[in-house]
């Protein structure tokens, strides 16, 4: 088979004459090509002609500036601290400066900047006019021998968490270089070295702690909890209400040590405790009491302290009159005790884990009384509004005197002990009373077990009536 292939037809080469060539190169403009050069950018710097560097200029001085020192050993610092003189007023060579710093101080050595140009960073770094910047100071960070720490550090002088430091400086830095993926590692370390936090550092303290995956928060949180002193977490029951909402009733609880556990008790008994201490005092500034009743507030007090890192949570309730003489010096779950006839008393109403304690402050009874912790007696006695003295009574529960040696080793405390209830580790017994002052007890204590069973048919009466 013969197969016929028809030649395509070209364009015809266009005719020019060597004149014509000749005569459009004499009209272009006179042109030179500037090649860049370490040397042509430093004679400018000397000749303070620096408006003249172009920016290609500058990123071919940085990028071969390691091989021209090597070529001028005796002139790589001097220069390239006059190439940090001159960034702390051009901010774009700043930035290239300053990026390429970050990359050296993260493993990247000499790929990215001259050493000289490393060891020269304080010439910029200790002027007045740029040494508070953000990016400057977390550069001053990076290569410092603690640079979680000190990263750490400034979030909480900027009170800033990772995220937002990270979207501050996203334009300034790299953002991706590993340190800054672990600040969030080295926030607890850092802030169990404030000795006094105010409320602000604690509030950033706990925005990153929610900016935290579960496993960091773990291990920022069991470092917390052992090593940030009592008097701190007393001081910040924010905090303290943080920990019990995220770690005491659910499973977080069993992934903490139990070091961290134990201090996590101490802390939230220390907080409801204070409210307590808080409340008897200002009942005793503020309210005109007789003798034996002050007396009665005072041995509360003192009695309760042994028990301090055992209260979970704290409820008041106060009478009319008490509410308006204290008015909000206290803060908590504070309600009003409905009027029911009773003699006036304060009541606090104790959460220990496995039982509520219910302590009525003065009056007649004016008792102890012990609850198992259902869910019937958590509903009324921590969910109902309407709570009076009455009330409460007809609930039953144990009881226990506030007569004479009531908190005497083996009386209260005893009592307490055989539901469980123990006293703060290192609390020393009270001294034994003698045979005298044992009758002197039983006698007052037979009155007030006929006083106790009159108040407790006068409330079961109130309550159906």
């Amino acid at each position: 088979m013969d197969f016929q292939f028809s030649i395509p037809s070209l364009p015809e080469t266009p005719q020019c004459s060597p004149n014509q060539l000749i005569q459009l190169a004499s009209n272009l403009p006179n042109a030179t090509i500037s090649i860049p050069s370490v040397d042509k950018v430093l004679e400018a710097i000397e000749q303070s002609k620096v408006d003249l560097v172009s920016k290609l200029d500058w990123v071919y001085c940085i990028h071969a500036k390691a091989q021209w020192d090597r070529q001028n050993i005796d002139q790589a610092k001097t220069t390239s601290a006059a190439i940090w003189k001159i960034a702390i007023s051009n901010l774009w060579l700043q930035h290239q400066l300053l990026w390429r710093l970050a990359l050296y101080y993260s493993g990247q050595q000499e790929q990215v900047l001259a050493g000289s140009l490393v060891e020269s960073f304080d010439v910029f770094a200790n002027s007045h006019l740029v040494s508070r910047l953000l990016p400057v100071r977390i550069i001053q960070a990076l290569r410092s021998t603690q640079a979680g720490r000190e990263l750490a550090k400034i979030a909480c002088e900027q009170c800033i968490t990772k995220t937002e430091l990270l979207d501050t400086i996203r334009e300034n830095l790299p953002v991706w270089i590993p340190l800054f993926s672990q600040l969030l590692e080295y926030i607890a370390p850092y802030f169990t070295t404030i000795i006094s936090p105010n409320q602000q550092q604690v509030n950033w303290l706990l925005r990153c702690l929610d900016e935290m995956s579960d496993t960091q928060q773990i291990k920022a949180v069991n470092h917390l909890l052992t090593n940030v002193s009592n008097n701190i977490a007393t001081n910040h029951s924010l905090l303290v209400d943080w920990l019990r909402n995220n770690y005491r009733n659910n499973e977080n609880w069993y992934k903490l040590s139990e070091s961290a556990r134990q201090k996590l008790r101490e802390w939230i008994g220390g907080i409801n405790y204070s409210d307590f201490q808080k409340l008897v005092n200002l009942i005793l500034n503020r309210l005109d009491l007789q003798d034996f009743e002050s007396n009665q507030l005072y041995s509360r007090r003192k009695f309760w302290a042994n028990y301090s890192n055992r209260f979970e949570r704290l409820r008041i309730l106060l009478p009319k009159t008490s509410q308006i003489a204290i008015g909000y010096q206290i803060q908590g779950d504070i309600d009003l005790l409905e009027d029911d006839g009773s003699d006036p008393t304060e009541v606090c109403i104790f959460d220990f884990g496995k039982w509520f304690v219910v302590e009525f402050f003065r009056g007649r009874g004016s008792e102890t009384r012990l609850f198992p912790k259902n869910s019937r007696n958590e509903q009324i006695l921590f969910g109902e509004s309407a709570l009076s003295v009455k009330r409460i009574r007809c609930l039953g529960g144990d009881k226990h005197d506030h007569v004479f040696l009531w908190q005497v080793q083996e009386f209260s405390p005893t009592w307490l002990k055989n539901h469980g209830i123990l006293p703060n580790p290192n609390t020393q017994p009270s001294r034994n009373p003698t045979a005298e002052q044992l009758r002197e007890r039983e006698h007052k204590l037979e009155r007030w077990k006929r006083e106790i069973e009159y108040l407790e048919q006068e409330a079961r009466v109130y309550a159906q009536s």
